[in-house]
């Protein structure tokens, strides 16, 4: 089968012009180019691109159309797709040499969307709007002669952002995509969105009729070579998705069965970067195997015959501010070079249509046959594969139940909208009476993701016992909310005998009236040890998920400042990876500010707090006082962030570990009713403002501009683009690294809050900088401000 116009059968690519002489060898053109372009979304402005350049080395070429960049959006406003489909068009007619266009990028990222007219924040892409767009996009640039057979591209998604959310579709094709538990305040508004989920209801939204290709994004979090194959899974409530490079094979599993026919590619992938921070290394290994491995990976998926991946093409090759470049690193290049040595080819011929069977045919019926239809699966079934129910209890207890549950019916399981599928449960007495428990005692476990028919998952359920002692059956059973119980359509449940005992007694104090609390956390930030050149990334409160308890398995008289020291010259650490530290004596610590990304849970920092108990629970609980201590802390901390104590965990829970020892299950849930109690009347913690510290004699900077940095796919690329003139003017230093910013005599902050921390003037300050924050209310007047003072020859507003 002929490959399509614009092609390529190799599966190799680059993400910018420039480097495709590594794609030959031995003449031979072997691999992709992608260009990205921002083409704005009036639709009378002309223009395209001249790529013949690249095509007539044979080499295949995929161009992305972004209406801009950042806030200003990767698509518009949809009152705008109209001008931007027309902007398309005029822009693939005026373009010579490419026939592959993909229409937007990561629309699930609250940073790539647009701004509402008049206000800072996004008007959300749904998977319905990103269809609309692109349909419309589809439709002009078909119209076009010479481009009737062109493939128009699915924009990719970010892997594990879980910022947009959104109801049910208002054309029926998707349910409503809102997990609870998030942050309370912007973008999330108290709820995920299920980012595969997104991806799967933007093909849903489009449908296969109206598609030509599907694009991805493919990343490790690290250059190991071995990390292209781990299968690390996330942490709650996306524990079903890997975690690395394998998260296109979630991407992949999810594409609707009608639509496994289409072409797909992945027009980003890389490592990430090796560590934290803004400053660790991208590509950092040289030909260490991460490449070739990771196109040996796909070449294993595609040589399979599953649904075939055109190329894989590695972000970037351009030189660029942070780094991510190929070009300039040689061992790099040697590594992709070795990889297309190796000749990985895409199957043209897999998801071919095959011509019809001619019919045979049919034999003649005997008398005696009589045609007997096969039953038709049930809607409404549940296998219960395992499962770790209790054979006793005590009376009145909410207790933890794991059990891995299959859909053996012939629905799909969907978590949200108004009509959700969860787990519930019902007590029957001795008598076969059935026990009404109150109704916010009636709990009932929501699903984390949609279970296809015959799909399997797991679940932490919540059990509550009855109130009294004896003998009861315990029925396990689904419910689709405001529809039925799947007993009510014959699903025979779990059902299990079990023995109630007498309820657990409770210490008086337990039962005490909550009362509002408050403890002040000693903050020795500024005092403990710091490493002389690495320094932790900020972020914002929203960025915080959950509380992460740890212990530092150690004596407990060892001092935080001890701590400190050894994680910085023995481990290697910016500075101390927790946030809190609390002694067996009932003293908190504050050791880092809640908006530093401090290394205390490994990939699970970026969206966590770490609270530390000093001493070691692998075979003895925290004594009293230090449980006295941390109940608050944690109370205080859940509060301040509108975190639930559901969203506190111990290390144990998320990763492979010891911490916060062995013991932590019998002290978890006294510890967590505490926080619960304490959160209703809790005051807000306190955080310690950082002691003004004398400035030093000199400056080693004279002018520092800090921008903005949380990823390599989250960063202020459009801000410093917005700079460029600025910087072209006065000459500052610029970068990303608070740290770095101490050394300087004045520091100029690009962009609002949500991007550097407010924190971060304060520490600033503290280290006896002059700050200005240089902020619009969106990032294009953000822009405006710094050309204004560009042409006034003015280097700051209001400094002196």
């Amino acid at each position: 089968m002929a490959i399509s116009k614009g092609e390529n059968p190799y599966i190799y690519g680059l993400h910018d012009p420039g480097g495709e002489h590594l794609m030959i060898a031995g003449g031979e053109p072997k691999g992709w180019t992608l260009v990205t372009e921002a083409i704005g979304s009036e639709a009378h402005e002309r223009g395209g691109g001249d790529y013949t350049g690249i095509t007539n080395q044979g080499i295949g070429l995929i161009i992305r159309l972004n209406q801009s960049y950042g806030q200003n959006g990767t698509i518009p406003r949809e009152a705008r797709y109209p001008g931007f489909a027309q902007r398309v068009a005029n822009f693939v007619e005026d373009s010579k040499g490419a026939h592959i266009w993909l229409i937007g990028n990561e629309m699930n990222f609250e940073r790539e969307q647009p701004r509402k007219e008049g206000s800072d924040q996004a008007e959300v892409i749904t998977p319905r709007r990103y269809a609309e767009c692109y349909k419309l996009c589809r439709q002009k640039v078909k119209a076009l002669p010479g481009h009737e057979n062109d493939k128009v591209l699915v924009g990719a998604i970010g892997p594990w952002n879980a910022q947009t959310w959104y109801e049910a579709d208002p054309q029926g094709k998707y349910q409503t995509n809102k997990i609870p538990g998030a942050p309370g305040d912007y973008p999330y508004f108290g709820f995920f969105g299920d980012f595969i989920k997104y991806f799967r209801d933007i093909l849903l939204a489009i449908g296969p009729e109206n598609c030509d290709g599907i694009a991805i994004h493919a990343y490790s979090h690290g250059y190991k070579p071995e990390m292209v194959f781990n299968e690390d899974k996330m942490g709650p409530p996306f524990q079903d998705y890997h975690y690395n490079f394998y998260t296109y094979k979630d991407q992949m599993n999810v594409i609707p069965e009608n639509m496994r026919h289409l072409p797909v590619y992945i027009t980003e992938a890389n490592g990430d970067r090796e560590g934290h921070g803004p400053n660790a290394p991208t590509w950092p290994f040289g030909n260490n195997g991460w490449i070739k491995n990771a196109y040996k990976e796909i070449n294993t998926w595609n040589q399979s015959g599953k649904q075939q991946i055109r190329c894989m093409i590695l972000f970037r090759w351009k030189i660029d501010p942070l780094g991510w470049s190929i070009d300039g690193k040689p061992e790099v290049q040697q590594d992709f070079k070795e990889a297309v040595a190796q000749n990985y080819k895409w199957n043209p011929d897999v998801g071919k249509p095959k011509p019809a069977p001619k019919p045979k045919p049919k034999p003649e019926p005997k008398p005696t046959d009589a045609a007997t239809p096969k039953p038709a699966k049930p809607d409404y079934r549940v296998r219960y594969i395992n499962h770790n129910t209790p054979t006793s209890a005590p009376a009145a207890q909410t207790i933890d139940v794991n059990l891995t549950l299959q859909n053996a019916g012939g629905l799909e399981w969907v978590p949200g909208g108004k009509k959700p599928f969860r787990l519930g449960f019902h007590w029957y007495n001795a008598n076969g009476q059935q026990v009404r428990l109150p109704t916010n005692l009636d709990f009932r476990t929501p699903l984390p993701q949609t279970i296809a028919a015959d799909g399997t998952v797991e679940l932490q359920a919540r059990l509550r016992t009855p109130d009294k002692p004896g003998n009861y059956q315990l029925r396990w059973d689904m419910v689709h909310e405001l529809v039925t119980w799947f007993a009510g359509k014959g699903d025979p449940g779990l059902v299990l005998p079990i023995t109630i005992t007498a309820p657990v007694a409770v210490p008086t104090t337990e039962l005490a009236p909550a009362v509002p609390v408050s403890i002040e956390a000693e903050d020795v930030s500024a005092t403990l040890t710091q490493h002389s050149s690495k320094s932790y990334p900020m972020r914002t409160h929203a960025d915080i998920k959950r509380i992460i308890v740890h212990h530092t398995a150690t004596p407990p008289n060892v001092t935080v400042q001890r701590i400190a020291e050894f994680q910085v010259k023995n481990r290697g650490l910016p500075g101390i990876a927790y946030h809190f530290c609390v002694t067996d004596q009932g003293r908190v610590f504050q050791t880092q500010y809640l908006e530093t990304v401090s290394a205390h849970a490994g990939a699970h920092s970026q969206d966590s707090v770490g609270v530390c108990l000093i001493g070691n629970f692998m075979n003895a609980a925290p004594p009293k006082t230090q449980l006295n201590a941390t109940a608050p802390l944690l109370a205080q901390i859940a509060t301040m962030l509108g975190l639930s104590a559901d969203q506190i965990f111990g290390y144990n829970e998320i990763v492979t570990t010891g911490s916060p020892g062995a013991t932590w299950p019998t002290w978890k849930k006294t510890l967590l009713t505490r926080v619960r109690r304490l959160m209703r009347s809790g005051k807000p913690i306190s955080i310690p403002k950082p002691t003004p510290a004398t400035a030093p004699a000199g400056k080693s900077i004279e002018h520092y501009m800090l921008f903005w940095h949380r990823s390599p796919v989250d960063w202020a690329e459009w801000d410093l683009q917005g700079a460029m003139d600025y910087i072209a003017q006065f000459k500052p230093t610029i970068g990303f690294d608070v740290e770095q910013a101490k050394s300087a005599k004045y520091v100029t902050i690009v962009g609002g809050s949500g991007g550097v921390p407010t924190n971060a003037e304060r520490v600033l300050r503290a280290a006896g900088c002059k700050v200005e924050r240089i902020a619009g209310k969106t990032e294009s007047e953000t822009r405006k401000i710094l050309q204004q003072l560009t042409a006034q020859k003015k280097r700051f507003k209001k400094l002196k």
